[in-house]
């Protein structure tokens, strides 16, 4: 990060609490009105900006972490412009992480004055898009996980069963799983026309498909898994469109190599679904083909229409084609997928084979 700043000409990076400043530091705060600030500069050690009263709390946490501390009545932006001042900059360049909050931003031109505030998320995403090999082996832990719960819930599923049970079973059996954080969303039949569902509680019938979406997190970083299954014979249009799915989850899975543009993969899969009548373009296949994933859920790089991010080694993202047609049946297939130097994209834990296999081997 320190190499990228000083290549962009900015001093240092200011990040909020989240998931950047605990990808730097280590250090989980959730966000309040009282910010909790990283300052990495672009020489010298990093400083965490934080309220006093939690003083105690943020040592345990931080470590070795120089703490810089701010009293109730007093400024948390004075703090950092002192912390810049340190470079000996005159009008110094700062780098925001971009999910900054607008008062955050305000503080920080109230107190700095003299400094230019820019975008720092090229910074950001050319640290956490690209994983290590530790961070590649816990997401492919945690999706194994997930696909192990999903795959033993999955034999318990039974006629008039409300959406609400089977999430209870499928968050129930991501914990079992010694996952944490665990979310599900499951949508019977028509509902699942909605790719993130509708308020309608429905009740599971023989010949609908079943819809579930879920994820939960290993040491902070995060599955995302779906897959639709039958209950009892489903109609030949919906099984044409589950087929049409995976055909083109493959297609763009294929797409994900070194150097490619991030939105040739939602094309490839796109294509496959008009192809087999499920167009023209995003009629039916309402969703980009994916997200990038880690210590957020959502994160960059997106695999979406004419993005001409280039993707490289070490980037995972979600491949979840889908086709939703309303008043009759959705069908997604996701997988999380890491770009790897070979140029064959791995794909973490079995994915589904047919729509008789679903959960593979």
């Amino acid at each position: 990060a320190q190499d990228a700043l000083r290549a962009a000409g900015q001093h240092a990076l200011v990040a909020e609490a989240g998931a950047t400043l605990e990808y730097f530091t280590g250090v989980p705060w959730p966000r309040s009105e009282r910010p909790l600030l990283l300052v990495l500069p672009a020489a010298g050690p990093p400083a965490l900006v934080g309220p006093s009263f939690e003083a105690h709390t943020l040592r345990e946490r931080s470590g070795e972490l120089r703490l810089v501390l701010w009293s109730e009545h007093a400024s948390p932006y004075a703090r950092v412009a002192e912390l810049v001042a340190e470079s000996g900059q005159p009008a110094p360049s700062l780098g925001l992480e971009p999910t900054t909050r607008m008062f955050v931003l305000e503080g920080l031109r109230r107190d700095l004055p003299g400094a230019t505030l820019a975008d720092g998320g090229p910074i950001v995403r050319a640290c956490r898009s690209v994983k290590s090999p530790a961070e590649l082996a816990l997401l492919r832990r945690a999706n194994e996980a997930t696909k192990a719960a999903l795959r033993q819930v999955a034999t318990l599923v039974r006629a008039d069963m409300l959406e609400a049970e089977l999430t209870e079973l499928v968050l129930a059996a991501q914990l079992a799983a010694g996952l944490e954080q665990p979310w599900a969303l499951v949508l019977f039949g028509s509902n699942a026309a909605f790719p993130h569902g509708t308020r309608g509680a429905r009740r599971l019938a023989r010949g609908e498909l079943v819809l579930v979406d879920c994820g939960a997190a290993l040491h902070g970083y995060h599955s995302d898994v779906t897959r639709t299954w039958p209950f009892g014979q489903v109609s030949p249009e919906a099984r044409h469109a589950w087929q049409a799915v995976l055909r083109a989850q493959t297609a763009g899975i294929a797409e994900l190599r070194p150097g490619q543009p991030c939105g040739v993969a939602d094309a490839a899969a796109r294509a496959v679904i008009t192809a087999a009548g499920f167009g023209p373009d995003d009629r039916f296949c309402t969703h980009r083909l994916g997200h990038g994933i880690g210590l957020e859920t959502h994160e960059d790089p997106y695999l979406v229409r004419d993005s001409q991010v280039l993707l490289v080694p070490g980037m995972t993202m979600s491949s979840e084609p889908g086709i939703y047609v309303p008043g009759k049946f959705g069908v997604r297939i996701e997988d999380i997928v890491a770009v790897t130097a070979t140029g064959a994209a791995e794909v973490f834990g079995p994915r589904s084979v047919s729509l008789d296999d679903p959960f593979g081997a």
